[in-house]
């Protein structure tokens, strides 16, 4: 009896063992073998889907339950259509490496086997900048498409610079840049503009204190909120003889 349970249990490392090669995560020989040794796979998850294919999820029973992998997974695995008819695909999940966490298997799938529709995303950006000793209020149109893990976009800013009274009288110039856009979240299938690089020119040739001739800009941002940015970079002016370095806020 004894000699019958071993081979059982010997041959079932060595099926999941060639089950275990086909996962679509896989981590490196020693990674491998320091979480087999320390979290061995005790449970596997299956969705069959409609179109004759299934998809396997190995794990750890002491990381997850069946009931709440089945929670975090069910939903996601409504939307991915795209995965092949009649094909086995297969996962790791294990929160002790980023390819195998669950976070990171979800997002994968919904990359790459859920269809996703564009966007687009209109905005009215508002804020203050900091620049070459001067308060610079800013206001403008954006627009950007949304794809997933980045978006691509544009928009066209008014930064109003007010220089030293001349007779009492208080003076407010508008500078429109045109600026394009890329955003990005790390890892992630939404885009929340986590992270912005904004890369400008100025429309309007004034003679201008602030801004004359021709003026670039490149500035990084970085949302803190739903709703507040932080951001810094660099105008270049006066045929891009002149530098500034310039921070500030924006609001959505």
């Amino acid at each position: 009896m004894k000699t019958t349970g071993l081979i059982a249990m010997l041959l079932g490392i060595i099926v999941f063992s060639a089950k275990a090669q086909e996962v679509e995560n896989k981590l490196s020989r020693n990674q491998q073998e320091w979480l087999d040794k320390g979290w061995p796979v005790t449970d596997t998850l299956q969705f069959s889907l409609p179109n004759e294919g299934k998809v396997l999820f190995y794990f750890n029973n002491t990381e997850f339950s069946v009931e709440q992998l089945n929670s975090e997974l069910a939903p996601l695995m409504k939307n991915a259509t795209k995965f092949p008819e009649f094909e086995t695909k297969a996962f790791r999940v294990a929160d002790n490496f980023y390819p195998t966490s669950l976070n990171t298997v979800k997002n994968s799938i919904d990359k790459k086997y859920t269809k996703h529709l564009e966007s687009i995303e209109l905005g009215i950006p508002v804020g203050l900048d900091f620049m070459a000793g001067y308060f610079t209020p800013e206001v403008g149109f954006r627009a950007h498409l949304g794809l997933p893990g980045y978006s691509l976009g544009a928009s066209i800013t008014n930064t109003v610079y007010f220089p030293e009274r001349e007779a009492g009288e208080i003076q407010v110039n508008s500078n429109w840049f045109l600026n394009a856009e890329f955003s990005w979240n790390k890892g992630q299938r939404i885009v929340n503009n986590d992270q912005t690089i904004q890369l400008g020119i100025l429309l309007n040739q004034g003679s201008y204190k602030l801004f004359k001739g021709t003026t670039l800009k490149a500035v990084y941002r970085h949302r803190v909120n739903n709703h507040l940015y932080i951001q810094a970079g660099v105008v270049g002016t006066d045929d891009l003889k002149t530098f500034y370095p310039t921070v500030g806020v924006r609001f959505w």
